[in-house]
């Protein structure tokens, strides 16, 4: 059966298009096709309706970078359709802005379990994984997101390292009956198309694809 993926790309600091662009390429590179789509955020409960295999959301928690007046989309409402959507059997991926400017206390961000705290001027950031079948480094010109995580029932399979310090930069773990990853790669088209990054996050959306075995380790997936 051919997967439907679904995504939510575009916010005043960061370009939808190129985001929309960083995925095709990524999903160009599974071996089988997909069906895609992309969506603005107004569209986001129609399309949990409808329960497409995997949701990306690649946009910050506002609609005006104002800090007099801050309109935040995620209500609680559209927040437990999307922590019902993945425990029921989704897979949801939060891709760079996708954990930014959320509440902590959230239902969103209780699943997803990492958020943004922070970031200096964009600089060289290397970026370490642990994953057998991907690459084990990469530098990019990047922002580098500082990243907290709410605890640590997750895996953490991607660090980054530069001279404003380390972080958390990809995570992935099972909620309910879905499946969750984090990915903090990239701010910058020439980032996003970085051929090692590219193969990475290839490699996170087939795990998010890839059907649940009836034996799971509880807590979070090692490996």
């Amino acid at each position: 059966m051919v997967k439907t993926i679904i995504s939510i790309t575009g916010d005043y600091y960061h370009e939808g298009t190129d985001t929309d662009q960083y995925l095709q390429r990524v999903l160009s590179l599974l071996d089988e096709p997909v069906i895609y789509e992309n969506i603005p955020i107004d569209a986001l409960a129609e399309a949990l309706s409808k329960n497409p295999d995997l949701m990306i959301l690649s946009v910050e928690n506002q609609r005006t970078p104002r800090h007099t007046d801050i309109s935040e989309w995620l209500t609680p409402e559209i927040s437990d359709l999307i922590t019902t959507y993945v425990d029921h059997g989704g897979s949801w991926l939060a891709l760079h802005s996708g954990m930014s400017n959320y509440p902590i206390d959230s239902g969103y961000i209780q699943m997803l379990k990492g958020y943004f705290i922070q970031h200096p001027e964009a600089m060289p950031v290397t970026y370490k994984c642990d994953l057998a079948e991907s690459p084990n480094q990469f530098v990019i010109q990047d922002e580098h997101y500082q990243v907290g995580l709410v605890d640590d029932y997750t895996h953490i399979f991607l660090r980054s390292f530069s001279d404003a310090g380390e972080s958390v930069a990809g995570w992935r773990h099972f909620y309910g009956s879905g499946k969750v990853a984090g990915y903090v790669p990239a701010h910058d088209i020439e980032g996003m198309l970085d051929e090692q990054n590219l193969n990475l996050l290839k490699t996170v959306v087939d795990w998010l694809l890839k059907h649940q075995s009836s034996v799971r380790w509880k807590h979070y997936l090692k490996g």
